[in-house]
């Protein structure tokens, strides 16, 4: 009798603890693939970024939740980690009530979070919308506050510390010439039944007081989205010192570059079958750009020079199941000069042009 009482004890403690666990999802994304573009061999690459994550709520009362999230990505060809922390995705702790949501932690960039959804390829894959060198996807070390949901409409902000070290040792040089800034950005969104509106204003912590500002919208028919985007950077970089890395003595010049970046987007999503037809154009011109050195030391850009890209991208992605689907994405760039070449894809880049086809599969769980 004893024995059957201890079991049913521990039974019930169990499922006690079962139950305080129940609102804990775990989920997760793999994909992987292979791309090849101009000048480079075959390799393995994604469409989206794999990653497992563990999320949950508990129930306050009156209205009120608890809520976490952690979430890891990776490379799913070699298993090494996507970024340079070991927790790439959110990592974050909140509360949601009637006045909405407060994070605090890592979370996703609001600015980038809203403004991927009017690109075809969500900013990824080889034909995603070029970055500006203000985009982050998350951002640590910040207070996030998005409004309730009132019929479409959200707003949304986000103030990120910095690292708050100017002068507090010799090797802060880069800190103390001025990069040391806190972050802030804001957010409006409308997304309601076929219309999606929204504006995005950001900083970014210890950039030296940069920013970027997006505005865009879309609208669909049955199965056609259109969208459209506009984004303007404004990247001031961190100030070096009062040298250039090409030895110039310009106080101005800051760790390699300043540059202002404007960006056009035109998207479009079409649902053929069981699938979704994808394509886009993206078009972005960089002027007043100072600080690219050449491999000789000089510089590849003169004063108030500009130049700039075209992007094509064209791709299907076919739906095997809810969970499951395989990718075919091609992408066109086509490069003004050397030296835009050079800003996107890095010194030593001299081809005027790539093209760059990708195949893969995303599993969902």
């Amino acid at each position: 009798m004893k024995k059957t009482l201890f079991a049913l004890a521990l039974a019930g403690t169990f499922a006690g603890a079962a139950h305080a666990q129940s609102n804990v999802t775990i989920y997760g994304l793999v994909d992987t693939g292979f791309i090849k573009e101009t000048g480079s061999d075959v390799e393995m690459g994604n469409n989206h970024e794999s990653r497992i994550g563990f999320k949950g709520t508990e129930d306050l009362g009156n209205g009120y939740k608890a809520l976490f999230l952690l979430e890891k990505r990776i490379n799913l060809n070699d298993g090494t980690n996507l970024g340079e922390v070991d927790w790439d995705g959110g990592a974050n702790v909140g509360i949601s009530g009637p006045f909405g949501t407060v994070r605090l932690g890592r979370v996703n960039e609001l600015p980038t979070e809203t403004l991927r959804t009017l690109d075809p390829f969500d900013n990824d894959s080889i034909a995603n919308m070029p970055y500006s060198t203000q985009r982050s996807s998350r951002i640590s070390n910040t207070v996030r506050y998005d409004s309730p949901n009132l019929s479409g409409f959200q707003i949304g902000a986000t103030y990120t510390l910095g690292r708050n070290t100017r002068g507090s040792d010799a090797n802060n040089a880069f800190v103390q010439a001025g990069a040391d800034n806190d972050g802030y950005a804001g957010s409006i969104l409308y997304n309601n039944g076929p219309v999606t509106l929204l504006g995005n204003w950001s900083r970014l912590d210890d950039s030296n007081n940069s920013y970027r500002w997006n505005l865009g919208g879309a609208y669909s028919w049955g199965k056609l989205r259109l969208s459209l985007a506009y984004e303007k950077t404004r990247d001031k970089g961190w100030r070096h010192g009062g040298e250039s890395n090409s030895g110039a003595d310009d106080s101005s010049l800051i760790n390699g570059f300043k540059a202002d970046m404007n960006s056009w987007l035109v998207g479009l999503n079409y649902v053929i079958g069981p699938g979704t037809l994808k394509a886009s154009f993206n078009y972005v011109k960089l002027k007043d750009v100072r600080g690219v050195p050449a491999e000789d030391g000089g510089n590849y850009w003169a004063d108030n020079s500009s130049a700039d890209l075209k992007q094509y991208g064209l791709g299907y992605i076919y739906d095997l199941s809810k969970r499951t689907s395989l990718y075919g994405i091609l992408a066109y760039t086509d490069f003004e000069n050397e030296a835009i070449s050079n800003f996107f894809r890095g010194s030593g880049y001299n081809e005027d042009s790539i093209t760059g086809v990708q195949i893969g599969i995303t599993h969902r769980f």
